[in-house]
């Protein structure tokens, strides 16, 4: 990637798995002043290589008990689709998007208070998508044997 080197990939090799160092700690792991480090992250945010921060919540601790993955297939998924998808991505319960490759070209993970929040959540997107969602496919998540964070220490 232009613009990018190893002390940069160290960097962000380092902030994804320890998101809340200090630019201290950072700076002597990798041998550089805090204040080289703060320009070197400010550099990769506005690359895109650091799209943001966040906090893991635990969803249950919002009464969100039921977690699922939710499959769409479309008939014609192209860029007209982008803003229905931006507009999901926004809602409060709704953790991912992804578009991908396959028979189902959208993949969302979400939370819900109960099944029943579910079935209105998979009505919106009837409604959101019209005549273009072809099937809707919903799979609960019964356990998490690992996922992208670092527990809290």
């Amino acid at each position: 990637m232009p613009g990018v080197d190893e002390k940069d990939r160290e960097i962000l090799r380092i902030l994804r798995k320890e998101s809340r160092i200090t630019l201290t700690e950072l700076g002597r792991r990798v041998n550089l002043s805090p204040a080289s480090v703060k320009n070197r992250m400010e550099k990769l945010e506005g690359l895109g290589a650091i799209k943001g921060y966040s906090a893991v919540v635990d969803p249950s601790f919002l009464e969100e008990y039921v977690s699922v993955f939710i499959e769409l297939r479309l008939a014609i998924d192209d860029h007209t689709v982008d803003p229905i998808l931006r507009r999901i991505a926004g809602m409060a319960n709704v953790e991912a998007v992804y578009r991908r490759s396959g028979e189902r070209q959208i993949l969302i993970k979400a939370h819900f208070h109960d099944t029943d929040e579910v079935k209105t959540f998979a009505g919106r997107l009837k409604h959101l998508f019209g005549k273009n969602l072809e099937r809707v496919e919903v799979t609960l998540i019964i356990d998490t044997f690992k996922e992208c964070w670092i527990p809290v220490e």
